[in-house]
């Protein structure tokens, strides 16, 4: 599955993890992660600097994110909204540093990035929030499109069979324990 035809999903993504960036205490930014061998802080300027190359392939804007993590990621946010909402913006293809895509692509991508490392940051600061059903379903449905075992490399384990909830199925397939 893609996003083809509308941003509210990606709107609420980029919301719900800015929200779980603003919740981060700061004595938590040594706590270790999901994401193997990368402690809070690491994950934190990952998902920023990761979400502000997305953006600046959108608006053509710079790809620095400056400032606290919540207040970058919440500038990131209103700029990819904003842009994902211009005449044409899914017909496009775009460059980033790690391929090319086109638009239904880099939105889905986006979507993943934003909402899986959501949970990443949610689980290592002791909030340890469930993705919302209807963000997990879509990015479920477009990891299982989109990686398969040959296209996981070293951001990805191996799948997981386990989970009940949604949320709980697509951290397993991303293969981190729900």
């Amino acid at each position: 599955m893609l996003i083809t035809d509308t941003p509210d999903l990606l709107d609420e993504g980029l919301a719900w993890t800015t929200a779980r960036i603003a919740a981060v205490p700061a004595d938590a930014l040594d706590a270790p992660t999901p994401c193997d061998d990368w402690d809070l802080r690491t994950l934190l300027n990952h998902t920023v600097e990761t979400l502000a190359i997305f953006a600046d392939a959108l608006d053509g804007g710079g790809a620095t994110a400056t400032g606290p993590w919540d207040a970058a990621m919440a500038d990131l946010a209103a700029r990819t909204q904003l842009a994902w909402r211009q005449p044409g913006v899914m017909d496009r293809t775009y460059e980033l540093p790690f391929g090319t895509m086109p638009g239904p692509v880099m939105a889905s991508a986006t979507l993943l990035e934003a909402v899986v490392h959501g949970w990443d940051i949610s689980q290592a600061s002791g909030e340890a929030a469930s993705i919302p059903e209807d963000l997990a379903l879509a990015v479920l449905a477009f990891a299982h499109a989109a990686l398969g075992e040959a296209q996981r490399g070293d951001a990805f384990g191996p799948a997981l069979d386990i989970g009940a909830t949604s949320s709980e199925q697509l951290i397993a397939y991303l293969g981190r324990t729900p």
